[in-house]
């Protein structure tokens, strides 16, 4: 009789472990898949005692413990993958809103503009050596003042071109600059 209570407490005591694990995983494909491996633990549980009781056992092998250490080996190598892709991600997303913040400070600090769109587009490949490289970089820019002559906005657009080329180190031709008076 005591074999049968160590039993369910046994029974018990993983089916609580396994909820309160199931509580704190991320929704998504790690909770399916731990809930997967939680199942495969209460089952083995469920049928090792009764195994037992008419005095076979289970060899681990047999019990599957290779092929569930193997499964968990690999989900954990793809969650570890999957979340650097992830962090780099989000790296790339700040660096662009710093990257942008920062260019549009510049320009309008300009006493001749009044308003700046910047976009930037980079290099979004995570396993190139160009990783989070400028690959072309728009301003859209807002003139206070209208210019008499199309030579000013040459001038203002050939001067702001000169600054992101030594500021970040980029080509002036992957700069695209258009500039329009303010209404």
């Amino acid at each position: 009789m005591d074999e049968i209570r160590n039993w369910v407490l046994n029974i018990a005591a993983i089916a609580v472990l396994m909820i309160i694990l199931d509580l704190l995983m991320p929704e998504g494909k790690t909770k399916s898949f731990t809930q997967l491996v939680a199942g495969f633990v209460v089952m083995f549980a469920m049928i090792n005692p009764v195994l037992r009781l008419i005095d076979k056992g289970v060899p681990a092998s047999y019990a599957g413990w290779q092929d569930e250490f193997y499964l968990l080996n690999t989900r954990f190598k793809y969650t570890t993958r999957y979340a650097g892709e992830e962090q780099q991600r989000h790296i790339l997303d700040l660096y662009r809103t710093l990257l942008v913040s920062d260019i549009k400070n510049r320009l309008e600090s300009n006493k001749n503009i009044s308003e700046a769109e910047v976009d930037v587009v980079l290099n979004e490949n995570p396993s190139s050596d160009r990783f989070g490289e400028i690959r072309k970089l728009y301003l859209n820019l807002i003139v206070s003042e209208p210019a008499e002559f199309d030579g000013v906005n040459r001038h203002l657009a050939g001067e702001i071109r000169r600054e992101l080329r030594q500021a970040l180190s980029l080509d002036e031709d992957k700069i695209i600059i258009h500039i329009t008076k303010k209404n």
